[in-house]
């Protein structure tokens, strides 16, 4: 069986483990390639043999931001089909509007609780498997203030 691919791409060393952590018990199913930066995932993403099912993109990074980093995903062809989720510390309307006009599928807050983050990712795993509009439409129903989508044909 292929397992599906997520792609967490994320400077922040704890909030990284948080994923890593979200993400134990799934891993016959999916691997979870985790970078540091957008040189890191953009040098990942040229190298994978297999495209990714998610990319998880944080907003805030030093050099190239998630910003930066999803206007390269977007302009490459290979990757046009492929799900984003930026990520951000705050629901800032700017940060919201940007992720929808640079094309990313939804912004969802990063839960300060380990539980509420574990949750999303099983989730989005779900989603991955079936039909990640309807599961992101479920999340944003659930949690509004947190979660965030955004109708982009694929």
């Amino acid at each position: 069986m292929n397992r599906k691919i997520i792609l967490l791409v994320d400077d922040d060393y704890d909030d990284a483990e948080f994923f890593r952590w979200a993400m134990e018990g799934t891993e016959e199913t999916f691997s979870v390639k985790f970078v540091d930066s957008g040189d890191a995932a953009l040098h990942l993403l040229s190298e994978l043999d297999s495209l990714p099912d998610l990319i998880i993109l944080d907003a805030g990074m030093p050099k190239m931001n998630g910003w930066e980093l999803l206007k390269h995903i977007k302009l490459d062809l290979r990757f046009a089909n492929v799900p984003i989720i930026m990520m951000a510390t705050s629901a800032r309307i700017q940060g919201i509007e940007q992720a929808d006009s640079l094309g990313a599928q939804a912004y969802i807050v990063k839960p300060s609780d380990f539980y509420q983050l574990k949750s999303i990712m099983e989730q989005l795993c779900v989603g991955i498997q079936t039909n990640l509009d309807a599961t992101l439409e479920t999340l944003r129903s659930t949690l509004p203030e947190s979660i965030y989508t955004f109708n982009h044909i694929q």
